[in-house]
């Protein structure tokens, strides 16, 4: 049986779930593709670390570009992170007539766009399944069973670490540091958190499923971005007397029949009906939910992080690549991409959630109505959480219905001056 060579770059906790994967399901893989899939090479800095797997030292070096030059190699796997090396070692990689598989979210969304051109030039595929939702196959879904639909709005939970630590506040309550530091120590989260709790890993993964499910080039840096750290106790109470649940949502949006042409691509805490689909996704898994013109709606769950789910995804890339696939690595020839202009948050419009902080003192629910009338808001309900839980101020929340965030948050700097309201208030997004 012919042979087909592996380059893995990268042995941390992804690089040696490949290698595991390979190994262990070495007969169905080789039977699937027609071809024995044999690791040639391993490059890593660190030589000496027990990964928990057995590879043949003669595999291994420090020398990842040599790795990629190598003529022997016919696939080369990428599991470096971050966007320095990693981008030059997929580049050389693909000028030496490779396909590469990625898990690199960060890298693709961010500055991915001169290599998927590339790969498009060598002829080569840019497989990159594991950076959004782990093993869960949304990638390859919207490239090939969903190829023919018109996909108008992606609602993903894309986070486990966020997902973690709302599913708990929800449910147990407590203190956002304490819930943190448990995801840290049961290894749902990282030493630095800051990438996952302020909203910046969800982006990147929002930012890779818009530019499929739209066909279009998206610009990173004009993705709106919130992260989970300013919500409050009582947001959670809110909630569950609102019969809903608070999830990091990852939302892109696009109408074909608006003639601005605009996609909503955003990242902020959401309210969300509690017995809608997404709001039943709970602790690390990721949840990713896609609205189509013909399809309706369609759900997708899984592990979204991991060793061995990761490393499962990387290695269907593998296959897909061994299998001689001719699919555009984002879905359709870089030259039929859209470029539609990202929608600013101020203008985008949708339900609203406000909470202020106000002094229990006559004429308060009065005074926030008549600021929110003159603006031409619409209150859809009023809660006030219990006096005897609070020594001073006392939460209060507003529902609104639909309008625009900029007319929402302009509302709320002028309610914010009121004498019966204490700091600054806070707003969430509601979604149906």
């Amino acid at each position: 049986m012919k042979s087909l060579k592996i380059g893995l770059l990268g042995f941390g906790v992804v690089g040696s779930g490949v290698v595991k994967v390979l190994q262990k399901n070495a007969r169905e893989i080789s039977a699937r593709v027609g071809k024995k899939i044999e690791l040639a090479a391993i490059a890593d800095l660190d030589l000496k670390s027990d990964r928990g797997v057995k590879v043949d030292r003669k595999i291994l070096t420090k020398d990842g570009f040599a790795v990629c030059r190598d003529p022997k190699i016919d696939i080369v796997v990428e599991t470096v992170g971050g966007t320095g090396i990693a981008a030059k070692f997929i580049e050389t990689a693909l000028r030496s007539g490779k396909h590469v598989v990625t898990a690199n979210k960060a890298l693709l969304s961010e500055k991915g766009a001169p290599l998927f051109a590339l790969a498009e030039k060598q002829g080569k595929l840019l497989l990159f399944e594991a950076a959004v939702g782990g093993a869960i196959p949304i990638i390859r879904t919207l490239k090939t069973d969903l190829a023919s639909e018109k996909i108008e709005k992606v609602f993903g939970i894309l986070n486990g670490t966020c997902n973690f630590i709302l599913t708990k506040l929800a449910n147990e309550g407590g203190e956002f540091s304490a819930v943190l530091a448990e995801a840290q120590k049961n290894g749902f989260a990282e030493a630095d958190p800051t990438l996952d709790i302020e909203g910046g890993d969800t982006a990147h993964k929002i930012a890779l499923l818009a530019s499929l499910a739209f066909g279009a080039k998206v610009d990173f840096k004009k993705i709106h971005v919130e992260g989970i750290t300013k919500l409050s106790p009582a947001d959670f109470e809110f909630a569950r007397r609102l019969n809903r649940k608070i999830k990091l949502v990852a939302v892109a949006k696009h109408d074909p029949s608006t003639s601005s042409g605009q996609v909503e691509i955003r990242v902020h805490p959401t309210l969300l009906p509690a017995d809608s689909p997404l709001a039943k996704i709970d602790g690390v898994t990721n949840g990713i939910l896609l609205r189509g013109k013909n399809l309706g709606e369609l759900l997708l769950a899984g592990p979204g992080a991991g060793s061995l789910p990761t490393a499962t995804a990387v290695v269907g890339d593998i296959i897909e690549a061994a299998r001689g696939s001719t699919i555009p690595s984002r879905g359709v020839p870089e030259k039929s991409l859209q470029n539609f202009p990202i929608k600013k948050i101020d203008a985008v419009e949708s339900e609203f959630y406000l909470r202020f902080s106000v002094k229990d003192t006559p004429g308060v629910i009065s005074d926030i109505s008549r600021v929110l009338a003159k603006n031409k808001l619409n209150i859809r309900d009023i809660l006030q959480l219990d006096l005897k839980e609070f020594k001073r101020d006392v939460p209060l929340a507003v529902l609104l219905h639909k309008n625009s965030e900029a007319k929402v948050r302009k509302a709320v700097a002028e309610i914010d001056k009121l004498k019966c309201v204490s700091g600054r208030s806070f707003l969430l997004h509601v979604e149906e």
